[in-house]
């Protein structure tokens, strides 16, 4: 029988096309490596996911110069969060008392980013993507990880020769191999990676409706209620998204109740979504999300990285997740890429990306922490929590908390062959990597 395995080889082997491994890649693509991307999914389809940017977003992408390429495209700009509490303001926080410049999120869906970073690394013909391609196992040479086994469907394939388009068994054989493929990371599992921490004490339901004439479109509105707790984040197209917030396995439980006890709670809440509400008839208009926070121990071993949510899965509160991946992919370019020239790629060089990106990732979850505990709703610290979330706000450090939340202190410390110049075209560069 005809071994039909087609093998291929790559300098970095990034497993999972999200904002973390769509911008590692388009970094290292930019410094003549040779990349190739493997996404499980046949597109860049996604909802409900890592669609607000916080402001250390915006200073990122203005780090790299990307800002106005990003900005260019349909977004929505938010420079304030309001809290209430019984639908009355107990909090307003305005991004512009944190930080001068970039004091705002960006609002954009995760398919249009992903769309604008492939757009970039279209430019570079060592960028190589297959969708529809999932991971089986990891190629290895002892206990060092070389590369991985993979099963390719039907699906684009960016900067491929026509001949070479294929469906079928793939061996992708690879100096580092890095896994970006989310919170259930299957490279995570293949690698036997052992878990430091597994937080998961809350959920988040999600659905979308029609903005009202009277609603404030550009405003992050969080509400304290009697039944249940919300999230409010403006959505492109005139919509807005909401996240009702529930203890886990509660979801469960409203299920067997049903869908109309599950909207009288809702509307008794929040009057101006009963026309809404009045045209649900079943929970198909739902997505939960679990809020579940993990970190792993030892992100690197030979040959093998996990970064992103494999690394350091956050909850959705304070809409970090996505930013906070994509700072650890933009350390990971600049660890890699100092490597190759280094010709150094040992499992030393590869646990700098951890070492420099540890404090960071464990200040916001710390943080998370805390704000997870103002969002409880058994008996007694229902009550308490929007109280205690009202002083919290007046003390004199909270202003200090709340900047550690949503900007960076200082621009990372890459190299500067990152950033990208204005020109479309891409940069003349020697291939430093394998042939």
């Amino acid at each position: 029988m005809v071994n039909t395995i087609k093998e291929m080889k790559s300098d970095v082997c990034i497993v999972g096309a999200g904002p973390a491994g769509m911008l590692l890649g388009l970094l290292l693509a930019k410094q003549g490596l040779k990349i190739t991307v493997l996404e499980q999914n046949p597109d860049f389809h996604r909802e409900y996911r890592g669609e607000i940017t916080q402001p250390r977003f915006v200073q990122l992408m203005k780090q790299l110069n990307l800002l106005d390429y990003i900005e260019s495209l349909d977004h929505v700009k938010i420079p304030e969060v309001t809290v209430f509490h019984n639908s009355n303001p107990i909090m307003n926080l305005k991004f512009n008392t944190l930080i001068e410049e970039e004091s705002y999120c960006a609002r954009l869906t995760q398919p249009t980013l992903l769309a604008a970073l492939l757009k970039k690394a279209k430019e570079y013909p060592n960028f190589k993507l297959l969708f529809n391609t999932k991971v089986r196992s990891l190629l290895k040479e002892g206990e060092k990880t070389v590369g991985v086994h993979a099963q390719a469907k039907s699906g684009e394939q960016i900067n491929f020769l026509k001949e070479q388009v294929f469906e079928g068994e793939l061996n992708v054989h690879a100096r580092v191999t890095v896994g970006v493929d989310g919170r259930n990371s299957t490279i995570e599992k293949l690698g036997k990676f052992e878990v430091d921490l597994e937080y998961h004490d809350n959920d988040l339901l999600w659905f979308s409706f029609e903005k009202p004439k009277t609603w404030d479109y550009n405003i992050y509105h969080f509400y304290f209620q009697k039944n249940y707790n919300y999230l409010f984040l403006p959505k492109l197209g005139g919509y807005i998204q909401c996240g009702v917030s529930l203890t886990k396995g509660e979801y469960q439980k409203i299920r067997k109740e049903g869908i109309e006890a599950f909207k009288a709670k809702i509307v008794e809440d929040m009057p101006i979504l009963k026309d809404y509400f009045g045209n649900v008839t079943n929970f198909k208009e739902f997505v939960l999300l679990l809020c579940r926070m993990r970190y792993v121990r030892e992100w690197a071993k030979d040959g093998l990285l996990l970064i992103g949510d494999a690394a350091h899965c956050v909850t959705p509160w304070g809409a970090v997740g996505s930013t906070l991946a994509m700072g650890t992919a933009v350390i990971t370019a600049d660890v890699l890429y100092k490597g190759f020239e280094n010709n150094d790629l040992s499992l030393e060089t590869l646990k700098q990306v951890q070492r420099r990106r540890h404090e960071e990732v464990k200040l916001i979850q710390n943080l998370q922490l805390i704000l997870e505990k103002f969002l409880t709703r058994e008996p007694v610290r229902k009550e308490l929590a929007p109280l205690m979330f009202n002083i919290a706000t007046k003390l004199p450090d909270i202003t200090k908390t709340y900047k550690n939340l949503f900007t960076r202190e200082k621009p990372l410390d890459i190299d500067d062959v990152f950033i990208f110049e204005s020109e479309s075209s891409p940069e003349k560069k020697e291939q430093i990597g394998i042939s």
